[in-house]
């Protein structure tokens, strides 16, 4: 409970450099999430396809594996002889994405493909009720196909939006498996609270850090959904 054990998440270099790469990929995740998964979504929707069922088993199947299983998977995609590398290498004779799993990138990936999920469940159910009318209406009185997407259809789908950043950031922040098994060279907060407690033995400064990542997820949480209230 002492102010140290506080300060010294934003003064010493590890946490501060934790802190700061929690706050980024999450955010960068948040973001690529929807922008992947808002196409899938709306197809889901609004269109009937050969295969729906199974697109959309595959789609979900991340949600019922755990951080570990997907940094393992990882590593047998994108790892130093994960499959992608092996085949790209037989094929054109330059071994593509060879241990991309274990940079910041790799990390990024691996938790885009955890939240791909959530923000798809998400926004189709989001999209499931739309007032379609409200598209007819536009297109009938004159509007183009941009014109209705734009003034329309973004407009009744950004409080979908908003609220699914909130869930991918705080997912993202507290995913810890994954980083566990692919970070080498830098360290996100859950893996830095993890180490606290197990490597160097500093349970009060974990603590702190733990106090800190509830903080952040649930104040973004509350101003993002404020954000969709109005």
């Amino acid at each position: 409970l002492t102010l140290e054990n506080y300060l010294a998440v934003f003064t010493e270099e590890t946490t501060r450099s934790a802190l700061v790469l929690s706050l980024g990929i999450s955010d960068v995740v948040s973001v690529l999430s929807i922008v992947l998964c808002i196409g899938p979504a709306w197809l889901l929707v609004r269109r009937e396809f050969f295969g729906k069922r199974i697109f959309r088993a595959i789609l979900t199947v991340p949600m019922a594996f755990s951080g570990i299983i997907i940094g393992f998977l990882a590593v047998i995609m994108i790892g130093r002889i994960g499959i992608i590398p092996l085949l790209s290498d037989l094929l054109f004779g330059i071994p593509v994405w060879e241990a991309l799993a274990y940079s910041l990138t790799g990390l990024g990936i691996s938790y885009i493909w955890f939240q791909i999920p959530r923000a798809t469940l998400n926004l189709e159910s989001a999209i499931r009720k739309f007032d379609w009318d409200l598209e007819s209406a536009s297109r009938s009185l004159g509007a183009s196909a941009g014109q209705t997407v734009w003034y329309v259809l973004v407009p009744l789908l950004t409080p979908a939006i908003v609220s699914t950043m909130a869930v991918t950031f705080a997912v993202s922040m507290g995913s810890f498996g994954v980083a566990l098994l692919l970070l080498k060279k830098a360290s996100v907060l859950p893996l830095e609270i993890y180490i606290k407690m197990y490597s160097v033995l500093a349970f009060e400064l974990a603590a702190a850090l733990s106090v800190v990542l509830a903080i952040i997820t649930v104040a973004v949480n509350y101003f993002l959904r404020r954000y969709v209230e109005r």
